[in-house]
């Protein structure tokens, strides 16, 4: 019974998320009512958060992860992302910091890691390249995931969200025929490895803790 409860919980959460998203229509964009990808994504993740966490951070994991899943979903399709979104993600962290959920300093550094540095990198790539690797939403993502995650773990979700968008673009590039100037949506690539760190830092927090030292 309690896995129904929390699995329905998650399907409410992607719902609503969806109805935001339908809400927003950016350029046009909306998602049909027989596309239960976020309602699946939400539920999964309100499951495992409830069954592994304590109460606040499940709390926080489930919202995070149901945003994050929502930005992926527009960025992918749009590639934008949603101001509504950073904005409530920023509500929800601020919030958390408050109540003692997540170490304001460790939220200071991620937010760093995730956002300053990119930032800088941004910068330097556009003097040398006049390109812009990254856009200024995938920056504001960097605010929420580094907050959420600390510098460690946001350090190695930026890592591993180029890996895989690399590795995506070869894989679209063999199959399309390679074009230097091909854009990729990185937000949802950095959703996906925000999300697979965080998880993996709680099944293998030694891994995780060799690259503090």
């Amino acid at each position: 019974m309690e896995i129904i409860i929390l699995f329905s919980s998650g399907l409410v959460l992607g719902f609503c998320i969806k109805q935001i998203v339908n809400w927003l229509a950016i350029d046009g964009f909306i998602l049909n009512r027989s596309n239960l990808v976020l309602e699946f994504i939400c539920g999964l993740s309100v499951l495992w958060a409830f069954d592994n966490l304590l109460f606040p951070e499940a709390l926080l994991f489930s919202i995070i992860v149901g945003i994050l899943a929502g930005i992926a979903i527009v960025d992918y399709n749009t590639f934008e992302i949603p101001i509504v979104f950073i904005i409530a993600g920023i509500i929800v962290v601020i919030m958390r910091i408050f109540t003692d959920n997540i170490d304001f300093s460790a939220a200071l550094w991620g937010v760093f890691v995730g956002a300053i540095i990119p930032l800088i990198l941004i910068g330097v790539l556009w003097l040398i390249t006049k390109r812009q690797g990254m856009g200024f939403g995938d920056i504001q993502m960097g605010i929420i995931l580094g907050a959420w995650l600390g510098p460690m773990r946001m350090a190695i979700t930026l890592f591993c969200a180029s890996v895989l968008s690399l590795l995506v673009w070869i894989g679209v590039s063999l199959i399309k025929g390679f074009d230097k100037d091909r854009a990729l949506p990185y937000g949802p690539f950095l959703s996906f490895a925000g999300t697979g760190t965080y998880i993996g830092s709680f099944y293998y927090p030694e891994f995780f803790h060799l690259f503090i030292i």
